[in-house]
């Protein structure tokens, strides 16, 4: 039977399978961040050095989502997807056992391989299940699932970590990842690869190579220092790889990527306002919880109250966004995310020193919002603008343009932020007046970022 003929709960049935990988991939990064401090004091090893932890997770998924994503179009994308699932358990399993930062660091590559090949596939297993109206539904579904595995994942490990050890939040993962397989092989249908398209393994290095040197050095910039030598370095290499990379992509007959797509606008475009509005996102996110802790003095539990309004309005969003698709032009729903990034952003530049408690909600609040509002869109309209031999590469790169602004936006904003702090307290202001200034001069790059985003958005056919 057409997969277009399927039943409408037989298609939700499907989708239940790919929420399943998205929400534990989700669950598991805000568990493992909650871990951090224990781990770190088992290790023996400072904070700089555990935060590798996240960083070889973040990089190695980030790098591999194209690589993923072409394998999908030419290879069973059903066994490219639950043999994601089974990588990240099998990362798990190494993450419960492991004995000292290297091996914990091995097992946080292994998941990342994991979680990239589902994250490569799963936009466009939802893409080619869904068709119309319904698809539109189902990325707002898929947004509301990432909003639930975030807001989930804190007080889960933090209530799994006091009673069971911090590896318990990798043990919790591997049943649900073989409960994910098992149903997986029942559920997801087969999907006829296609023969014709070939994969350029060179292409594919050169690609690994480049992106591999500019997230590091993204990652690790404000960490080492932005005019370091290893920093350096690696910006320039990925100044080379890309250079060798597009020479390849030009000279091949099986281009690893096939920069046509992005002579799509609907591509083109909404991968450049994915970036821009994750940035503007993620600007904030590392930033808030210094400000809660060093200028209102408050305690870790108000902290993860106060983070709560963003993921709640998100996952509402997400579903209200989803069902829009298909009345309102994408460009609408996403400029009004956009709107809502600014008015946000806005806000957290302007809190000062004394906000109220209800001020921070209504911030946090908005900004969920607007990220709801413009992600599930935006998605949408990538992806269903995907040639269908190239439909897999399509739905990774969208992937990827959405890691490249979380990871801008924490490099860039840290970067702004201590630079200002430090000019601040070199001319004589007190510490807590260096942080506020510090602090609107991130956010208003954040309302830039988000403003350069919504031209775009509204721009756009």
């Amino acid at each position: 039977m057409s997969i277009k003929k399927f039943k409408l709960s037989r298609k939700w049935t499907i989708f239940s399978v790919t929420a399943n990988g998205t929400f534990m991939a989700t669950l598991s990064a805000g568990i493992v961040n909650i871990a951090l401090p224990t781990m770190a004091q088992e290790f023996n090893v400072a904070l700089e050095d555990i935060q590798l932890v996240v960083s070889m997770y973040l990089l190695v998924l980030t790098c591999l989502l194209p690589v993923f994503g072409k394998l999908s179009d030419i290879y069973s994308r059903k066994w490219m997807y639950l043999g994601g699932f089974i990588t990240f358990g099998v990362g798990a399993l190494l993450g419960a056992v492991a004995w000292s930062l290297p091996s914990m660091l091995f097992a946080r590559a292994i998941q990342g391989v994991g979680s990239s090949a589902m994250m490569a596939t799963s936009q466009a297993l939802i893409a080619q299940v869904f068709h119309g109206k319904s698809r539109g539904k189902a990325f707002g579904a898929i947004g509301a699932v990432v909003a639930c595995g975030g807001l989930a994942g804190p007080a889960i490990g933090g209530a799994l970590i006091q009673s069971w050890g911090w590896q318990s939040v990798f043990w919790i993962s591997i049943p649900v990842c073989i409960i994910g397989v098992w149903r997986g092989i029942y559920l997801i249908p087969r999907f006829h690869p296609l023969k014709h398209v070939k994969m350029d393994y060179l292409g594919a290095t050169l690609y690994v190579v480049m992106s591999f040197c500019f997230l590091y050095a993204m990652n690790n910039g404000a960490a080492k220092g932005w005019n370091s030598a290893t920093i350096l370095s690696s910006f320039v290499l990925s100044f080379l790889f890309f250079i060798f990379f597009l020479r390849r992509e030009k000279a091949s007959s099986h281009p690893f990527m096939g920069l046509s797509i992005f002579r799509i606008q609907a591509i083109s475009y909404g991968c450049a306002v994915a970036v821009l509005g994750y940035t503007s996102l993620f600007t904030n996110s590392v930033l808030l919880p210094f400000y809660l802790t060093d200028i209102m003095h408050l305690d870790p539990v108000k902290i993860g109250l106060l983070m709560l309004p963003f993921p709640v309005t998100l996952a509402i969003t997400s579903s209200v966004a989803g069902a829009l698709c298909s009345r309102w032009p994408a460009r609408i729903i996403t400029t009004a995310g956009f709107v809502l990034l600014i008015v946000s952003t806005l806000m957290f530049a302007f809190i000062g020193q004394t906000p109220t408690i209800l001020y921070i909600v209504l911030a946090q609040l908005i900004m969920g919002a607007g990220s709801g509002t413009f992600q599930v869109p935006n998605n949408n309209t990538v992806v269903s603008a995907a040639p269908k031999e190239k439909l897999g590469v399509v739905a990774s790169v969208n992937a990827l343009s959405r890691n490249v602004g979380m990871i801008s936006g924490i490099a860039l904003s840290v970067a702004i932020f201590t630079a200002v702090q430090n000019l601040a307290l070199g001319r004589g202001l007190e510490t807590t007046e260096a942080f506020i200034r510090a602090y609107m001069a991130a956010m208003i790059f954040g309302t830039l970022c988000a403003t350069v985003g919504g031209i775009l958005s509204a721009k756009r056919e």
